[in-house]
């Protein structure tokens, strides 16, 4: 039913169809022009009505005006381009937890992602062992880098193939934390008495020495030429108290001043130190303070 018409004068409400009012005759506006008519009976319809007054069929609501181009996300006064959406990650980090169970998993969906306690993109906040900044990973020609960028405890890369290391390389395996180092020469007897003639003897040239935290120095481990054992068990450096390492866990080979480390299939892996930029495959596993993180594709 059409609404009432009110009476500017008086008040009253009259029939819509009059032209003037019933109590005063004064004149009454006209019914407000309608563009819509209903598709049933075709009476003209009242703006913001759900339904005909005339027939009762619910109306259709008005056909929203398409938006203008570029008008999304911007001022009325001034048009402005809609940022591009981040590009699909080519690269992730997954956390890794015991028993190889995945954790929290980074999309790197940048060039560049920086991983650390309190900053970057990659945030490992639970970890005190991890540095606030701790390292960057960067994405160009469709590889992945990584670099430390000067964390205490350093980044680790789990060897997939055997390395040769240089003095100074520090390797992690289980619990333990070891520094290549080269190995001082005992002086001979006969050189202690002051006499200087006849061969030297070269002895063990490097070792492994144990660096506990807090900096202290715990066992020294030389290395012999040829083959040097790790592990738990058996081998010439040995950790017996420590669960983490497998009863054969690393070997290193000493061929003159080439040293070489290769894990033995261990189940907790091998671990070399990083130093400046290094590629990363999907795959590869990195020690970042405590926390073990595995680069998928």
């Amino acid at each position: 039913m059409a609404k009432p018409t009110k009476c500017a004068r008086c008040g009253r409400e009259n029939d819509p169809a009059l032209a003037s009012c019933l109590d005063c005759g004064a004149s009454l506006p006209g019914p407000a022009p309608s563009a819509a008519t209903c598709a049933a009976c075709g009476a003209a319809l009242q703006p913001g009505f759900r339904f005909c007054g005339t027939c009762g069929r619910p109306v259709a609501p008005p056909a929203s005006a398409p938006e203008p181009p570029g008008a999304k996300g911007t001022s009325p006064h001034l048009a402005r381009p809609v940022p591009a959406p981040p590009r699909p990650a080519r690269f992730r980090l997954v956390l890794r937890r015991g028993e190889g169970a995945a954790g929290a998993t980074f999309p790197l969906s940048r060039d560049e992602a920086v991983c650390g306690r309190t900053g970057g993109d990659v945030r490992l906040a639970d970890d005190p062992t991890v540095s606030p900044r701790h390292a960057r990973f960067t994405q160009a020609g469709g590889g992945l880098q990584v670099e430390d960028l000067g964390s205490v405890n350093g980044t680790f890369l789990r060897l997939r193939a055997p390395r040769r290391l240089r003095v100074g390389d520090e390797l992690r395996l289980g619990r333990q934390l070891l520094r290549l180092e080269p190995a001082p020469r005992p002086p001979r007897a006969d050189e202690r008495a002051g006499r200087a003639w006849g061969t030297r003897d070269a002895g063990c040239r490097f070792r492994l020495s144990q660096l506990l935290e807090g900096g202290g120095l715990g066992e020294v481990f030389p290395l012999r030429d040829g083959e040097n054992g790790v592990g738990r068990d058996a081998g010439e450096v040995t950790f017996p108290a420590d669960r983490w390492v497998s009863a054969r866990h690393a070997r290193i080979d000493v061929a003159g001043d080439a040293i070489t480390v290769a894990d033995l299939g261990s189940a907790n892996g091998t671990f070399v130190k990083i130093a400046g930029r290094v590629d990363l495959a999907a795959g590869d596993e990195l020690l970042v303070g405590g926390q073990l993180l595995r680069v998928e594709a």
